[in-house]
């Protein structure tokens, strides 16, 4: 999450030693706010207009799909992150389609070109669940950010794919809820209040969604690759080596770059497709 005005971290602090529950209830309000959507940057564009572009359908919404490459080359399904959209993968997409892959992608709800204007994880997993369904098994599911976690929760969840990537992925609903609330300012004291209220009106039909969407815990059945910029101020490089530790069969790769460069790094793209090719010939 990107810094937070000094202002808003002092009103946080503040009310949460003078009102905890009303500043619990206002954080409760600034997660669910995803603000302006993200445009197609420039160095995006031209790979954003090549792609065939479709739709699926999820609860009403309108999800906006992509796909880049041969249909018949294997195929690699990317989940972007918190705020982002398929397009910022550009520079990744390039790559592996010039390695042969099949590439899909789509704007999650209430992201990019798809409608909406909320979302939780969920969402995310049915849109990956229904992508699956109609193309087949991928050979690799990428993840940035938060669509790390989801890609690695959707395949520990059953989700038919080779391999995972994560890309300066956050590890689990505890460290994005304690992420946030640190960028927010609100007091340590108040942070389980926080994160039961979130579970309470986001996922009032599972039992204990803290435990289910955690990637230490729960890690992922298949070999998997971490890629984290050595400058990431949102999430520190720490993520990956836990999530690397948690998993038997990964690697690890640190790339001089920050949290959204690290999608543009030749080191992230060289190690995906190298990870890729591994697992398509070697089922491992």
């Amino acid at each position: 999450m990107p810094p937070m005005h000094p202002a808003v971290r002092a009103t946080f602090r503040t009310a949460g030693r003078l009102a905890p529950p009303l500043a619990v209830a206002a954080a409760y309000q600034v997660f669910r706010t995803l603000g302006p959507r993200t445009p197609v940057r420039d160095a995006d564009r031209a790979t954003h207009e090549r792609a065939r572009r479709g739709e699926l359908r999820l609860a009403g919404e309108r999800v906006a799909t992509y796909a880049w490459g041969d249909p018949a080359g294997p195929p690699v399904l990317l989940v972007h992150g918190w705020r982002s959209r398929a397009s910022r993968f550009a520079r990744l997409v390039d790559g592996l389609e010039q390695a042969g892959h099949h590439v899909l992608a789509y704007d999650g709800v209430a992201h990019g070109d798809s409608t909406g204007r909320r979302t939780t994880i969920l969402d995310h997993l049915a849109v990956a669940r229904e992508l699956v369904e109609r193309s087949g098994a991928p050979v690799g599911v990428v993840g940035h950010s938060f669509g790390g976690l989801t890609a690695g929760i959707a395949l520990t969840e059953g989700l038919r794919g080779g391999a995972l990537v994560a890309l300066a992925a956050v590890p689990s609903f505890a460290d994005l809820n304690r992420g946030f609330l640190e960028t927010v300012g609100l007091p340590p004291a108040l942070h389980a209040r926080h994160s039961r209220l979130v579970a309470r009106r986001l996922f009032p039909d599972d039992p204990d969604p803290v435990a289910r969407f955690d990637l230490v815990h729960r890690p992922a059945p298949v070999p998997a690759l971490f890629v984290h910029g050595t400058r990431d101020r949102e999430v520190p490089p720490a993520a990956s080596r836990a999530l690397h530790a948690a998993h038997p069969d990964s690697r690890l790769v640190e790339a001089d770059a920050g949290h959204n460069s690290v999608l543009d790094a030749d080191e992230t793209v060289a190690a995906v497709v190298e990870h890729l090719a591994r697992v398509a010939v070697n089922g491992r």
